[in-house]
């Protein structure tokens, strides 16, 4: 009995968080993320402004919103052969993530204000630059580097890659070619040792 009550809290809990997350998703996307208030999420939750606020506050809300949607792109690990162009493997790989921030550019552009703050960190941007720094150190492995210099590139790349995503978001154009054709040019260069 005690076990079912603490059982039907936990879903209760659950149920009111994936409410509010998907109220404040929709009033982001529809009214901006600073016209969006608690309150407003709050009432299109059909919850209290406590409960909403028991979640996060208006910056955690976002973060958690785009920390969901990164985790369903993340690449998965790969045993493929050797790539006739690793750059254009990793290039394909590091371009989903920016084409993903392109697809809601002020939304993306909040979430990266929110994440350089400080105060709201990212557990899956974290986890995520883990598994990139990866997956771009086994491209290059792959392609014949030794594993100290594919490790010590892959970090390199990401660096580049996290930059020109922070470059675009301090940007007033929504689109990413430019972000893409720079991180293309990094990538060729630090892959090929030569400029694309």
């Amino acid at each position: 009995m005690f076990t079912e009550r603490v059982h039907s809290r936990s879903q209760a809990r659950d149920t009111s968080r994936l409410k509010v997350l998907s109220a404040a998703e929709e009033l982001f996307v529809r009214r901006g993320f600073a016209a969006t208030t608690i309150r407003q999420i709050a009432e299109s939750a059909a919850v209290s402004v406590g409960t909403v606020m028991a979640v996060a506050d208006k910056n955690g809300l976002l973060v958690e919103i785009f920390d969901r949607k990164i985790a369903s792109i993340q690449p998965s690990t790969s045993d493929a052969p050797i790539a006739q162009d690793p750059a254009a493997e990793i290039i394909d790989t590091l371009g989903s993530f920016v084409r993903f921030f392109a697809v809601q550019p002020d939304l993306a552009r909040a979430y990266t204000a929110i994440l350089v703050g400080g105060k709201h960190p990212s557990i899956i941007f974290a986890e995520l630059s883990g598994v990139l720094i990866g997956q771009v150190s086994d491209v290059l492995t792959r392609a014949g580097r030794s594993a100290t210099d594919a490790s010590a590139t892959a970090r390199i790349i990401h660096r580049a890659y996290l930059g020109e995503v922070f470059i675009w978001a301090g940007q007033s154009d929504p689109n990413p070619d430019s972000t893409l054709t720079e991180l293309e040019k990094t990538v060729r260069y630090l892959v090929n040792g030569k400029a694309a």
